[in-house]
């Protein structure tokens, strides 16, 4: 495996042949030494980051399924399996044959390697046209394969262009520790875009002004979303440092961050094809009820069809569609039945070259709301007044929310289910488990991937269903 192999050389563990030839990048002799080389795999870090998050080959699809935002009975990318009800371990064998977590896990490993070898190219004086603009690149595309190495598996291996790094000789670390190496790479990022003037060419980031004062909004727009997502349970709340949180969302974006498609280089597959495309993703009904509570929160084995739902929040006419019948198989499980599907991203899928958003300025607004409810003894009334004048009120139309504390708090969570969970990769399920909503038996992150372990070799492992700790590797409580 590509990303444990590059660890060998400080850990006699490890037994593979490290010459592992990349066939989509120059190879490490040039890579290391040239600088156009080393140009063109920096302006393709974000694109790299953004394939395999949004990718079929990852675990997207399983986590919005999991999370009860998507319900599907299809056996693809995991969705099924991982959604079954009740939930059961995930099968991480080597031999499993969907691939939620491989390519995954390799592919945002590659991503760190490059990184490094940007970042020790900068300091090592390679002459670049632009020095600190392709330093921030590097730095930016450490900290988002490590961020989302974090958020999803339940240790990381941190590593260099010198070797591994941390108290462990291979690296190996818990996520916590991982995510604080990737916030402070992030930070060095934009620290660097914020001392400097530059704009990325148009290919590294289409469709977006990338001048380094967006970038910086940008970076810190997705250090509120790691910082906020890395959370496994609701007793890690109070141990998240809500300052700094609230520090990048004051500096992050004011407009949604959106990314030219083009259906070549650019495009998403999850969520906002698969789980939107009609014949495949439905909303779960949880969602419905939220907006509309006459509307049941669970397809019963007694429920033959439903009628239209109805609800206050706009949203409801204009970004979800009502379907009269189901096209799941029954014998699957009827709680995976849904009557909406959701419509709001049907230009994308009519059109394929269109912007799509990954962060929306909703996101990063209730970031910053959600932050303020937790320093101090918390302040509610600057909270809603946030709530108030986002979307709630701007597409919803629903009424403001009063400065309650419990009233902010769940307009925050209804406006993360409903307004973008379908932009960047796992929001929902970073949410629901935040909140402790995820169902019981739920895996709260994914084990090292099969083939990993035996490639390092290390014990079989997994989560989920009745596997690993209670509330720190599988959910013990849940919505339902």
């Amino acid at each position: 495996m590509l990303p444990i192999l590059l660890l060998a050389s400080s850990c006699q563990d490890f037994e593979t042949d490290l010459e592992v030839l990349n066939q989509e990048n120059p190879n490490d002799e040039i890579l290391a030494s040239d600088p156009v080389a080393l140009e063109s795999t920096a302006g393709n870090l974000l694109n790299s980051w953004y394939m395999t998050t949004h990718s079929t080959e990852g675990p997207g699809a399983a986590l919005s399924t999991m999370a009860d935002a998507s319900t599907v009975s299809w056996g693809n990318f995991g969705m099924r399996d991982l959604s079954s009800e009740p939930r059961v371990a995930f099968n991480n064998t080597s031999g499993y044959s969907n691939d939620i977590t491989v390519t995954y896990f390799n592919s945002l490993y590659s991503m760190l390697t490059d990184a490094n070898t940007i970042v020790a190219a900068v300091e090592s004086g390679t002459e670049f046209d632009d020095p600190a603009m392709v330093e921030m690149m590097g730095k930016l595309g450490q900290a988002l394969s490590v961020g989302y190495l974090s958020l999803v598996f339940d240790r990381v291996w941190l590593y260099n262009a010198e070797g591994p790094i941390g108290e462990h000789e291979t690296g190996e670390t818990d996520y916590n520790t991982a995510m604080t190496y990737a916030l402070e790479k992030l930070d060095e990022a934009i620290a660097i875009a914020n001392a400097n003037t530059f704009t990325l060419p148009e290919g590294w980031l289409p469709g977006v002004n990338a001048s380094s004062e967006n970038m910086s909004k940008i970076m810190n727009s997705m250090g509120a979303r790691m910082l906020v997502g890395n959370i496994r349970n609701s007793a890690q709340k109070s141990s998240v440092d809500w300052n700094k949180v609230l520090q990048y969302a004051d500096n992050g974006i004011t407009s949604d961050f959106d990314i030219l498609m083009d259906d070549i280089n650019w495009y998403a597959l999850i969520p906002q094809t698969y789980l939107v495309y009609p014949g495949w993703g439905r909303v779960d009904m949880r969602v419905i009820n939220m907006m509309d509570p006459n509307t049941p929160a669970y397809w019963t084995d007694d429920i033959n069809t439903l009628p239209e739902s109805t609800s206050a929040d706009k949203r409801l006419e204009t970004d979800y569609e009502y379907l009269a019948s189901n096209s799941f198989s029954p014998d699957r499980g009827k709680y995976h039945f849904s009557t909406y599907r959701y419509a709001r991203l049907n230009p994308y899928i009519d059109q394929w070259t269109i912007p799509l958003t990954e962060i929306s300025k909703s996101e990063n607004d209730l970031y910053k709301a959600e932050a303020l409810l937790n320093i101090g003894g918390g302040d509610p009334a600057a909270a809603a007044a946030i709530v108030n004048e986002g979307t709630r009120t701007t597409r919803g139309e629903l009424p403001p929310v009063s400065a309650d504390a419990q009233e902010v708090y769940d307009a925050i969570h209804y406006e993360r289910m409903v307004e973008f969970a379908y932009t960047g990769m796992g929001l929902p399920f970073f949410e629901m488990r935040k909140e402790d909503l995820l169902q019981k038996g739920t895996l709260l992150h994914f084990p090292v991937p099969g083939k990993a372990l035996d490639a390092i070799p290390e014990a079989y492992y997994t989560f989920g269903g009745t596997s690993g700790v209670a509330g720190e590797d599988y959910s013990n409580g849940g919505w339902r």
